[in-house]
């Protein structure tokens, strides 16, 4: 594999360059995830514990215990089976798309792997909860668990820590189609500059053999071309002949 774990000189270890970290981020998170969630749980549905809501930041940020059959803001809470049977699909042919390109894209391209990374993570994440708690089923009580209910200006939601590793994964994504990526529109700092400076000379490189591919087909095909309308008048030339000594011997 061109992507497994490295050896120093010394014999230490590394993960730099391997496509294992990204997995054990990934693992990682949906650890805090699903536990974070269990906790929510034990917490607030427990009736030893029973708590009520705690506020953190009081009238913005508490903490909470809530249940989501749909998708973002309870979108599609209400939408029939078949709905929710495809919602879950999309989804995991989406996160498997993502997944599959972590795995092919750059190695360098570090802060765009990990957007992806926070990206599959959250999603996978709630897919956990949907299957599940089969969201897609009428009678069903459950669903995605959420636990963070946030106030702030105009935004009002109860999220959990899933939804907070797809955002953050979302802004980074813009982030690196901006400025932190070799293909960014705006590429900042050294590394980046020298990706993008890279990626343009790549792009020259395969421009000019493409040009370079085609004039050669351009003057293979003149060749041929040139030959055959040489052959032709050839054939024409002892067609010509032919007559000509027929004609002589009559």
């Amino acid at each position: 594999m061109g992507e497994q774990i490295k050896q120093k000189k010394k014999g230490e270890l590394t993960l730099k360059g391997s496509w294992l970290w990204g997995v054990l981020l990934f693992i990682i998170l949906i650890v805090i995830d699903q536990v974070t969630k269990i906790a929510a749980d034990v917490a607030f549905g427990n009736q030893w514990m029973n708590l009520k809501n705690i506020e953190i930041i009081p009238g913005h940020l508490e903490l909470c215990q809530s249940y989501n059959r749909g998708v973002a803001f309870s979108g599609m809470a209400n939408a029939p089976e078949w709905a929710k049977i495809l919602l879950i699909i999309g989804t995991g042919l989406m996160m498997a798309a993502f997944a599959v390109m972590y795995f092919l894209i750059d190695k360098r391209r570090s802060f765009l792997r990990v957007a992806i990374v926070f990206v599959v993570a959250g999603g996978v994440g709630n897919l956990i909860d949907r299957i599940y708690f089969q969201v897609w089923d009428p009678n069903a009580i459950y669903g995605v668990r959420d636990m963070v209910a946030i106030d702030i200006l105009f935004f009002s939601a109860i999220c959990n820590f899933a939804d907070f590793f797809i955002t953050g994964g979302a802004v980074m994504l813009i982030l690196a189609i901006l400025f932190f990526d070799k293909e960014a529109f705006f590429p900042v700092g050294k590394k980046y500059k020298a990706l993008a400076k890279e990626a343009e000379e790549e792009k020259k490189a395969k421009a000019k053999a493409k040009r370079k591919k085609s004039n050669e087909e351009a003057k293979r095909k003149a060749a041929e071309k040139a030959a055959l309308e040489a052959k032709n008048a050839e054939n024409e030339e002892t067609a010509e002949e032919a007559v000509q000594k027929d004609e002589a011997q009559e």
